[in-house]
């Protein structure tokens, strides 16, 4: 394993100038985002690094949770240096470091591979988005430390036998133009093989689904509330007819994808995280849900995989929806950075303004 990324080297080149204008809108979006998300990953993975039992993970878990604990200093550090008020997040007493472990050691593995898959997206987008010198050097350093952490969390996958592969299939030897008119058809039609880019986004489908659902059982198992519990079996059963769907596709084109995943789940029923961290990482992963779906929707030309991916997509924006207002209902939703509404302050002026005319 490679060593450990070492934060330093960001404060030893990081000495950016800063721009002497106020952040862009985007920057303040991504800052936020980065917030919230990264002090979720802290409360997880403090509680993974408590119940570490094997040798070799445990050090790529403290490395984990080390680089998200920067992540979350230096973002408020922005904000708070342009004068914007810091998110809650998420703290201490959203995570009990008491509970029993409730996911296997090689579950933290593929937790963490999942979750810097979907850094390096968004830190990407983050970083091309903003203009300031000193918010695109953080982002730089989020994504460097994301692909330190990538590499190093495959690597020991690899040494396991754990590492899961993508299907190898048989493809075409020659490179040819398209002339044939059933490329793009998919239902009716007689349907073309799949291109390796469709294998690849089915796969992925499959695996990250199965990710997520692990996560949700260990969720819908904690729980202490019924409509949490009954969100998180809804959100398994979506997870599970995503799975199938793809699969299926593949079964049909002879290609294995078997894999095992019961192993993830321990049997403990005392939750280790707030009802409020749950509900939010279960929309944080149904988002990149999408966003993947979106992907794969762009490179995958067959009608038929096309139309599963949009399908997809608006059933997943559905369950995001049910799920913000479960925590708005709750009172757990933390409202983003938002522009000042002009017209409430233009009635207000009015107000004001009436009043002392009539006085």
């Amino acid at each position: 394993m490679r060593t450990r990324y070492d934060p330093n080297l960001m404060e030893d080149r990081a000495i950016a100038a800063i721009d002497n204008v106020p952040l862009n809108v985007s920057e303040i979006g991504a800052l936020w985002n980065t917030y919230m998300q990264y002090s979720l990953f802290v409360c997880v993975l403090k509680h993974f690094q408590k119940t570490t039992e094997d040798f070799e993970i445990r050090p790529l878990v403290e490395d984990a949770l080390q680089i998200c604990r920067l992540r979350v200093n230096q973002a408020g550090d922005i904000l708070r240096r342009e004068g914007l008020p810091i998110p809650q997040g998420f703290k201490d007493n959203d995570v009990d470091l008491k509970a029993p472990k409730l996911f296997s050691d090689p579950y933290y593995l593929y937790y963490i591979i999942n979750s810097n898959k979907i850094a390096l997206v968004v830190n990407g987008l983050s970083f091309v988005t903003s203009g300031r010198a000193d918010v695109r050097d953080f982002y730089d350093h989020c994504i460097n430390s994301s692909i330190h952490l990538y590499n190093n969390t495959v690597n020991l996958l690899l040494s396991k036998g754990l590492y899961i592969r993508p299907p190898i299939v048989t493809v075409s030897k020659e490179v040819d133009y398209v002339n044939r008119p059933d490329f793009l058809s998919g239902f009716l039609e007689k349907k073309r093989s799949l291109l390796a880019q469709e294998v690849s986004n089915l796969f992925y489908g499959i695996s990250t689904n199965n990710i997520g659902k692990r996560l949700l059982m260990g969720f819908e198992q904690t729980t202490a509330s019924d409509q949490v519990r009954r969100y998180m079996k809804r959100g398994i059963s979506l997870a599970d007819n995503l799975i199938d769907t793809f699969s299926s596709i593949m079964l049909q084109e002879d290609i294995p994808v078997s894999v095992h995943w019961d192993f993830m789940v321990n049997e403990s029923t005392i939750p280790p995280f707030s009802d409020k961290l749950m509900m939010y990482h279960t929309l944080l992963i149904s988002s990149a849900g999408i966003s993947n779906y979106a992907t794969t929707l762009a490179t995958s030309p067959r009608h038929d995989l096309s139309a599963l991916y949009a399908s997809a997509a608006a059933k997943v924006a559905t369950f995001i929806e049910d799920g913000i207002n479960i925590m708005i209902d709750n009172g757990w939703y933390e409202e983003p950075f938002r522009m000042v509404d002009r017209r409430v302050l233009d009635n207000q002026t009015e107000t004001v303004t009436t009043s002392r005319g009539t006085n």
